[in-house]
């Protein structure tokens, strides 16, 4: 009798461990890609020092001295081309220097090559490389002449 409880047990376990195994499998891609998504969209370390922004439809507006500033691009960034930045900063504003790094993959610190131009305008460009990453978030470094906390500037390439 013993035996046979054993064997009844045994038949119902089997009979059970491919749908368990398919809901625990469901289950983990579930909460794998809940998690992928929660820090993609919170992945730009907004709590850095100094002021930042995000890039929405290619421009930016962040406060400078208690006085807007905005960023815009010519085109929305692609990796391997170049693209050209400009930056309407308050008066008398001087930018030491400038670079692009990867926030979510390190890509090595990219120049922009910023001039000064009437009205207190600058104008740079600067070219990304490509990366394995389908979703690459990336961040402007913005450093100014007399201020203590970089700019950071946030956007994204697919």
């Amino acid at each position: 009798m013993i035996k046979n409880t054993n064997k009844n047990r045994s038949e119902y376990l089997q009979a059970w461990r491919i749908p368990i195994a398919i809901l625990l499998v469901g289950i983990a891609v579930f909460i794998a890609h809940d998690y992928q998504t929660s820090t993609q969209q919170n992945s730009f370390p907004t709590g850095k020092l100094g002021n930042s922004c995000r890039f929405n439809n290619d421009s930016c507006t962040f406060s400078l001295n208690q006085k807007h500033a905005t960023a815009e691009f010519s085109e929305h960034p692609q990796p391997e081309e170049s693209v050209t930045l400009t930056l309407h900063m308050p008066e008398g504003t001087v930018i030491e220097s400038a670079w692009v790094e990867g926030v979510n993959m390190y890509m090595g610190k990219v120049p922009v090559l910023l001039e000064k131009q009437e009205d207190n305008t600058w104008t740079g460009w600067f070219m990304l490389g490509s990366c394995s990453e389908p979703t690459m978030n990336w961040q402007v470094r913005l450093n100014i002449a007399g201020d203590r906390a970089p700019i950071y500037m946030y956007f994204t390439t697919h």
